[in-house]
C-alpha cells in the first residue's frame, strides 16, 4: 500500500520573518510523503522570495500569491490544489512536531471511524532564540475530547476544544463542507470544524508523543484583540445558529438533538451580545439582551452581575 500524500496548507499575510521557520517543520518531518501549499494573501513583505527559495530547493513546496482576501480564502485556495488524502493546516508563524504527520497517520489506523486526530499544543515566545524556548502547554476554556453527535456539539458550543494546526483530518470531511466561511472574519476555524460535527463527523483526541503543535505568541496575534474576537464570536455563532435553524427547518436526518443545540446557541449568543453591547456597542440593546439572557441562560443572576461589570468598565474608560 502507498503511503498517503498531506498537503499542508500555509496562508501567509507578511509574515516572511517567520514563514521559513514554518516550512522548516514540514522539511523535518519523519513521514516523507507531503505537500506544502503556501498561499501568499497579499503580503507586501519578502514573503516570496523566502518562500520561493524553498520552492527550488524542494519541488513539495509550491507557492501561490493572490490579492488580499483574508485567511479564509487564502485557505480555500489550498483546499482547491491539495492533492492529498489528508490535510494539515499551519499557520505561518507557528511550527509542527516533526513525528506529527508519522503519528497521527498511525491514529487514523487505530480510529478509523475518526474523520479527524488532534493532540496538545503549546505556545512559545518567539522572541526567545530557538535554542534556549520555553513551550507552555496552551489550554483552552474546555478539555479537550474524543467523539461527535449531539455530546460533541454540546461540548464546543462554547468555543473550539482545540487551535487551528492540531488536527490532522481526511480530505472527505472538506468535502463535505465545501471550504471555509469567507464572510467571518475570526473564529472562522471554530465554524468550520463545528460544521464537521453537525455533518455527523467524529474526532479523535489522543496527545500521544509527537503530536504537538507549537503556537508562537507575539503581538500580532489576533486574539490579543478584544473587541474584534468579541464581534467575530457574534458573527461566527450566529452563522452556527443560521445553518442549524436551515437543518432544523428542513428536518434533516442527523443523529442529532439539533433543536436542544440550537437553544444552547441561543441562550450564549444573548450573553455574549449583552456582554459587547455594554463594553462597545449600544447600551438599551445591551440591557435588553440582559433580559432575554437572563430568561433563556442556565444562571439568570450572573448575566446581570456581568452586564453591570462590563458597563462599569466602559464608563471607566476601560474598554
Amino acid at each position: 500500500m502507498s503511503a498517503p500524500l498531506v498537503s499542508v496548507i500555509i496562508p501567509c499575510h507578511n509574515y516572511g520573518c517567520y514563514v521559513g521557520e514554518a516550512i522548516d517543520s514540514i522539511l523535518g518531518q519523519t513521514y516523507p510523503n507531503w505537500e506544502v501549499l503556501v498561499i501568499d494573501d497579499g503580503s507586501s513583505d519578502d514573503t516570496r522570495s523566502i518562500v520561493e527559495k524553498y520552492c527550488k530547493l524542494d519541488s513539495r513546496i509550491s507557492y501561490q500569491y493572490q490579492d488580499k482576501q483574508g485567511v479564509s480564502v487564502a485557505r480555500n485556495a489550498g483546499f482547491a490544489r491539495a492533492a492529498g488524502e489528508y490535510i494539515q493546516l499551519l499557520d505561518a508563524d507557528d511550527l509542527l512536531a516533526k513525528r506529527k504527520f508519522e503519528v497521527q497517520l498511525e491514529l487514523f489506523n487505530k480510529y478509523p471511524l475518526g474523520a479527524l486526530v488532534y493532540g496538545d499544543a503549546y505556545a512559545f515566545n518567539h522572541q526567545i532564540k530557538a535554542g534556549a524556548r520555553e513551550f507552555t502547554k496552551f489550554t483552552l476554556r474546555n478539555p479537550p475530547i474524543s467523539g461527535g453527535g449531539t455530546t460533541m456539539a454540546m461540548h464546543m458550543v462554547y468555543d473550539n476544544i482545540f487551535l487551528i494546526s492540531s488536527p490532522l483530518f481526511k480530505k472527505t470531511m472538506l468535502e463535505k463542507l465545501v471550504g471555509f466561511n469567507k464572510s467571518i472574519t475570526a473564529f472562522e476555524d471554530w465554524d468550520f470544524w463545528y460544521r464537521a460535527i453537525l455533518v455527523g463527523e467524529e474526532f479523535i483526541y489522543d496527545n500521544s508523543q509527537g503530536t504537538e503543535f507549537f503556537v508562537r505568541a507575539h503581538g500580532n496575534n489576533t486574539t490579543l484583540n478584544r473587541h474584534k474576537m468579541w464581534k467575530s464570536k457574534i458573527e461566527a455563532r450566529s452563522a452556527i445558529m443560521a445553518l442549524l435553524a436551515s437543518m432544523i427547518k428542513e428536518k434533516k436526518s442527523v443523529q442529532l438533538d439539533l433543536q436542544a443545540i440550537w437553544n444552547r446557541h441561543d441562550s450564549l449568543c444573548y450573553e455574549e451580545l449583552a456582554k459587547y453591547n455594554m463594553l462597545y456597542g449600544n447600551i438599551i440593546n445591551g440591557i435588553r439582551d440582559t433580559i432575554r439572557c437572563s430568561f433563556k441562560g442556565e444562571k439568570p443572576l450572573r448575566i446581570w452581575y456581568d452586564s453591570a461589570y462590563w458597563l462599569k468598565e466602559r464608563l471607566l474608560g476601560r474598554s
